[in-house]
């Protein structure tokens, strides 16, 4: 089984998940910058008793930037994880992915924001766009753009709905897991591996 397959994948090819960690810390800082700054500028427009929707924006421009970094960490980890990169390697030629990341962390962002009302339901939808995206990122990498194989990666998840009904469940359970801090930094790695090792 794939999935089984994945798990030993993801430990011999160790680097993915210091990739994924370097990420994460990177993104954490960043995440943390901006919403300081972004918290200032709410404080200020309630000390001056102004009344705006400034907050709903401070969260949904969170949200594309949190993701944005979950889109980078993914593609790393797929282009890493296929092409024998190393760490150094991984990072100098992010470029090749970089457009690619910014759409899907816009897409991922505008979805996480607009289901987060809605408890439950909206991690749920969340995570199987995650897992589509992945998917994507996987047919990507073998030259197309991301907006060129969202199509056919979301399509591969009822066409493996009928092959590994199994292995597509456990992408889906750890693309749940992915949003969950700390936890992200091994789900996000075996969620690359197991969507390539799903989509060869």
């Amino acid at each position: 089984m794939k999935a089984v397959d994945a798990i030993n994948e993801l430990f011999a090819n160790y680097r993915i998940i210091i990739l994924t960690l370097i990420i994460a810390i990177i993104g954490a800082i960043v995440v943390g910058i901006i919403s300081l700054l972004l918290g200032l500028g709410v404080s200020i427009s309630s000390i001056f008793g102004i009344s705006s929707p400034y907050g709903v924006v401070v969260k949904l421009i969170l949200s594309v930037i949190v993701s944005i970094f979950y889109m980078f960490a993914l593609a790393i980890s797929i282009y890493s994880y296929k092409r024998y990169w190393d760490v150094s390697r991984a990072f100098s030629s992010i470029g090749i992915f970089f457009s690619d990341a910014i759409i899907a962390g816009i897409a991922l962002g505008l979805v996480n924001f607009i289901f987060s009302y809605i408890p439950v339901v909206g991690i749920l939808i969340s995570a199987l766009v995650f897992t589509g995206l992945a998917l994507s990122f996987s047919i990507s990498e073998r030259g197309k753009k991301i907006v060129d194989s969202m199509n056919e990666g979301f399509s591969a998840i009822s066409s493996l709905i009928r092959i590994d009904a199994v292995s597509l469940l456990i992408l889906y359970i750890a693309s749940i897991l992915s949003f969950i801090p700390i936890l992200n930094i091994l789900t996000i790695p075996y969620v690359a591996v197991l969507s390539s090792l799903l989509t060869k």
